[in-house]
C-alpha cells in the first residue's frame, strides 16, 4: 500500500511535503533559540574577559 502511494503521487506532492517539513524543522529551532534560560551561554559569553593571569607589561621600549 505504502509502495503504490508513493509511486502514484506526483512530484508537487513531495515538494509540499518537504516545504512543510522543513518549515516545522525551522519553527523548531526558533523555538529552542528563543526558549529556555537566558543564562544558558553566561560562562561562555564571560570568557574573552576572565584573565587568571595579569597581563605582562613592558616598561622597556623596543625601539632604541
Amino acid at each position: 500500500m505504502l509502495r503504490d502511494l508513493i509511486n502514484n503521487t506526483g512530484t508537487s506532492v513531495w515538494s509540499v511535503v518537504s516545504l512543510i517539513a522543513m518549515f516545522v524543522a525551522f519553527v523548531a529551532v526558533l523555538y529552542w533559540t528563543f526558549s529556555g534560560k537566558k543564562d544558558r551561554f553566561e560562562a561562555e559569553n564571560r570568557l574573552p574577559l576572565d584573565d587568571d593571569e595579569p597581563t605582562a607589561t613592558h616598561t622597556q621600549s623596543t625601539r632604541g
